[in-house]
């Protein structure tokens, strides 16, 4: 019984690594001032481009605010970080992110866990924020 279950976790990660090019291992946000610093460790990376970072207001729209090139590792771990500095608006907001992972043929698949953050926003930010949404 042991032995089927080893292989139908072991098949499960196989599958997951060729459908995302990528196995996450952990996904997490940090609230800074005026920023959210995002990190997420990959055990395996195959055929993959990079990652794609997205924020959204809400948990359904999102739009893209970054890439990260992926280093095409096979084995250990690899630690990835990305800065959002640009998070405006008033303090309590809170922001939603998630990963998407950009194949080397073009092909692009989610990783489904998505990170909700509140960054603490200085006056100055709140003011400019105002400041855009006024001329959009």
């Amino acid at each position: 019984m042991n032995k089927k279950i080893y292989i139908f976790v072991v098949m499960c990660l196989c599958v997951a690594t060729v459908y995302s090019g990528a196995v996450l291992t952990d996904f997490r946000a940090e609230p800074g001032m005026n920023k959210v610093d995002l990190k997420w460790v990959v055990s395996a990376e195959t055929g993959l481009k990079g990652y794609r970072v997205l924020r959204g207001l809400d948990a359904s729209s999102y739009q893209r605010i970054g890439f990260v090139t992926a280093k095409g590792i096979s084995g250990g771990e690899r630690t990835y970080t990305f800065t959002d500095d640009s998070v405006f608006k008033t303090s309590g907001r809170s922001y939603y992110y998630k990963i998407q992972f950009v194949n080397l043929d073009g092909t692009v698949s989610n990783y489904e866990k998505i990170i909700t953050v509140s960054p603490q926003i200085s006056s100055a930010r709140q003011t400019w924020g105002s400041l855009k949404a006024m001329f959009r």
